[in-house]
């Protein structure tokens, strides 16, 4: 299976979900899926096989580890020559909305995956009158996936 794996954040960056994707991505790999990872760019070209479609990304004013990349063209055309069989937002936000609108353009299945409870960072950044819309905009985005998958500490 070709698997498509967008997310907001991946290598140099070491988080949580950094961590949890690059463990996925070895997986599958090791399973024989290939892996497209569609991240902001800095990241290297391949990882544990996969490929990397690194996006030109600027930090974030608040919190400039972090950097944001926009939809553009070129994750369109990585994305058609590729040719997914799935594509996997994870935390979608920005980027991630290539993803989902790639795969409802190419009726592409759709997963999305939720690794931190983004509006509560608002209050911590002084934005907390903005976590209602964003709540609103995450309910929007994995309402398009056909599974959505959070993390949980019961086993």
């Amino acid at each position: 299976m070709r698997i498509a794996l967008f997310s907001e954040t991946f290598l140099p960056k070491i988080d949580g979900i950094v961590t949890r994707l690059c463990h996925t991505v070895a997986h599958l790999q090791s399973e024989g899926h290939q892996v497209l990872v569609v991240c902001p760019e800095g990241a290297p070209p391949h990882y544990k096989g996969a490929q990397v479609h690194g996006v030109s990304a600027f930090p974030l004013p608040l919190y400039p580890e972090l950097k944001m990349a926009l939809p553009r063209p070129s994750i369109a055309q990585a994305l058609d020559k590729f040719r997914p069989d799935l594509i996997h937002v994870a935390n979608p936000a920005v980027l991630g909305l290539s993803g989902v609108l790639y795969g409802k353009w190419h009726n592409v299945p759709l997963v999305a995956s939720y690794h931190t409870h983004l509006p509560q960072y608002l209050q911590y950044y002084g934005l907390g009158m903005l976590e209602g819309l964003l709540w609103e905009l995450l309910k929007l985005v994995h309402n398009q996936a056909h599974l959505n998958l959070c993390t949980s500490t019961v086993w």
